[in-house]
């Protein structure tokens, strides 16, 4: 309204019965109690008004009151004092009483006697010193004034508000509607703030350049992985409507749980309630080569509930589906040729936006319909940005997206003051105060080493610390000869290399070293630079080969290292060393073919040689999967420690290679 014409509202015409009526809102706050109750009751006028006592003067001008407080200029500070403390305590409930505003706030303060210092007092009176209250107005009035210029009437809107809104509103406008709600207003949590803002934005795109496409017509389908698909619409299309515009945007901030305390002991707590609760689940997150998320989710013995690429985002309630991993590569292919044929370059950001919001949203849900906690690889900074190609580097992103949602979580399917609701929001995580400050947990958010989480055995725990590469004839005899035998099951039909690890270096020291690696298997593959693909190979065959051009026997099963030391080819040795680094690779891809697997190339106590691609479910499925399965138990793991910690210490979360080995080897997750 107009500075001339601000007391429009002085006195308003009551409303009649049939009357058409806006609401017009009162909103009363009390701000910063701790220097809003001494500055107006203690000033010249308010101790006219108020009356405070000499005591209560001693009390306020030495600050004995207070722990920390500053007295008046010309005293000197007394040291606290609690009954002081309560005395000028129960002068500002007085007084309060006294004020014209303050009394309607209708306070409900603790006894004074059981407060510990002044501060517990002025967060009650924050919490309690907020009141929206609304009055009828007959619509007449205000139209009778907009219309004569006293005042200026705006519609607040956004685009849930428009009649061809599909789906839920989106959380903003449910915080919005939530301020004005009667079940808010009895009992605050989403407070209006004041300083809103009012901005305007002109018009960018003129009337002629404006594009159109009229309603009820065929328009080719933007999607990438759908070309040639056309989408009917039954109202017109504008090309950046937005811009084509004049447009005022209102901002204005609000404090949502507004009567949290602020609290720092998250962790603890969570620690709290996951120590010997065997009703928590652990969901795990690799971020996959094949797959931009992939997901497990697993019980306290290890057992898989769920295992699920995040490439594509869909369950029952949202049935259509969006290849994001293709999507993202197709765009990035665009992007590439439009910088090539100098064309205009769409932006990325918004679609890898749209995806980590629909993948935080997957994993919320888990958590909490689970009682779940989040384990994640602990990747330091420069792993995170070089790992992948630029335009995929979505994963630092999801991590500090994923925090600010679990920080202050809404679902919108949860029922009214279930859990998770909009008046019953839940904090999963701490605040997000940057990558350097996280530590190994974040709430319900867990960090655990990257290592051996990929190519590892989910049946034995068997990792390849050999590493071969060949480097000269001498030093391949030598490394060949460490191990303790290296013969061909004529039985079974593949070779055997058995060895310790103990020979081999400190690696695998305090955890199993005897270990068997067998060429089992028919299918495996490597990469062959001169061809520029992946190109399948029979490892067995291949060593058959090789010891048939030497001519060294080995169907009789005898050990060959005698045999194998005798050689003097280079290129027998090249070729041995490159067939074992095969066998120990333990992931192969072919990707003409999708195929991304593990093939382990060691047998568990009944023989079996672990294959993901004859997984039933009960174990990973494929390459990626076995990553988040393992980062799951590397979680389990965590609980487990915490498990251990007893009386008031805590658990130290870190997690060493032997500890890893030591768990995953002897299955220790199985109670």
């Amino acid at each position: 309204m107009d500075k001339k014409n601000n007391t429009v509202f002085a006195n308003l015409p009551k409303a009649k019965a049939g009357d058409s009526c806006f609401q017009k809102m009162t909103y009363k706050l009390l701000p910063g109690a701790n220097k809003m109750l001494p500055k107006v009751f203690f000033s010249k006028k308010g101790v006219g008004y108020y009356n405070p006592s000499s005591e209560i003067l001693r009390i306020r001008n030495t600050a004995s009151h207070s722990k920390n407080g500053a007295p008046q200029d010309g005293f000197e500070k007394a040291d606290f004092n609690l009954q002081d403390c309560h005395t000028l305590i129960d002068f500002f409930k007085a007084s309060i009483e006294k004020h014209e505003d303050w009394k309607h706030f209708h306070f409900k303060f603790s006894p004074t006697s059981t407060y510990e210092d002044i501060s517990g007092f002025y967060r009650e009176v924050e919490q309690q010193a907020y009141k929206i209250t609304f009055e009828p107005v007959p619509e007449a009035f205000i139209n009778k004034n907009v219309d004569e210029g006293r005042l200026y009437l705006f519609q607040i809107y956004n685009k849930d508000f428009s009649a061809f809104s599909k789906g839920k509103p989106n959380l903003h406008t449910m915080y919005w509607k939530a301020l004005f709600d009667d079940a808010n207003l009895a009992d605050v949590v989403y407070k209006l703030n004041g300083k809103a803002e009012v901005f305007f934005r002109k018009q960018s795109i003129e009337e002629k350049n404006i594009v159109r496409h009229e309603a009820a017509l065929p328009i080719q389908a933007k999607n990438l992985l759908t070309p040639g698909k056309e989408n009917v619409f039954a109202y017109e299309l504008v090309k950046d409507r937005r811009f084509t515009m004049d447009k005022f945007q209102f901002h204005v901030p609000i404090t949502m749980n507004f009567k949290a305390t602020g609290g720092d002991g998250i962790n603890n707590d969570v620690q709290d309630f996951l120590r010997d609760n065997p009703d928590v689940k652990i969901i795990g997150l690799d971020r996959g080569e094949r797959h931009l998320v992939y997901l497990t989710l697993i019980d306290q013995q290890g057992n898989i509930l769920l295992q699920q690429s995040l490439n594509t985002i869909a369950d029952d309630k949202h049935p259509i589906t969006t290849d994001y991993h293709k999507l993202l590569n197709a765009k990035e292919e665009d992007r590439a040729k439009s910088r090539l044929e100098w064309r205009a370059i769409e932006n990325i950001k918004e679609l890898k936006e749209g995806y980590i919001s629909q993948v935080i949203h997957r994993i919320a849900t888990l958590m909490v319909e689970h009682r779940a906690i989040v384990v994640m690889e602990d990747l330091n900074f420069g792993f995170k940005r070089g790992r992948f190609k630029v335009e995929k580097q979505v994963y630092q992103k999801l991590e500090k997206m994923l925090i600010d949602k679990l920080n202050y979580l809404v679902l919108k399917d949860a029922a009214p003051g279930a859990p998770g609701s909009l008046m019953k929001a839940l904090q999963l995580a701490s605040e997000f105060k940057g990558f350097a400050k996280m530590g190994k947990q974040s709430g319900f958010l867990f960090y655990v080493p990257a290592a051996y989480t990929s190519k590892i055995d989910p049946l034995t725990g068997f990792v390849d610390f050999l590493k071969p590469k060949y480097e000269n004839v001498e030093a391949s005899r030598a490394f060949f000869n460490k191990f303790d035998s290296i013969r061909y099951n004529p039985d079974a039909g593949y070779f055997e290399f058995a060895f310790d690890y103990s020979g081999f270096g400190s690696k695998a020291e305090d955890t199993r070293t005897r270990w068997t690696v067998c060429t089992a298997g028919t299918e495996r593959f490597h990469y062959v630079p001169a061809e520029k693909k992946h190109v399948q190979i029979d490892v067995t065959e291949k060593m058959k080969e090789l010891l048939d051009a030497e001519g060294i026997a080995y169907q009789n099963g005898a050990d060959l290292k005698d045999a194998i030391g005798g050689v003097e080819s280079k290129d027998f040795f090249a070729k041995l060393t490159k067939y074992l680094s095969v066998v120990l690779a333990m992931r192969y891809t072919a990707p003409a073919e999708g195929r991304d697997f593990i093939l382990s190339p060691v047998a568990d106590k009944n023989g079996v040689f672990f294959n993901s691609e004859a997984s039933d479910g009960a174990l990973p499925k494929d390459a990626d999967a076995n990553g988040a399965y393992h980062i799951a138990l590397k979680g389990l793991l965590v609980l487990r420690q915490i498990d251990n910690a007893r009386g008031e210490d805590r658990p130290n979360l870190a997690i060493n290679n032997k500890q890893w080995l030591q768990f995953i080897q002897k299955a220790d997750f199985k109670k």
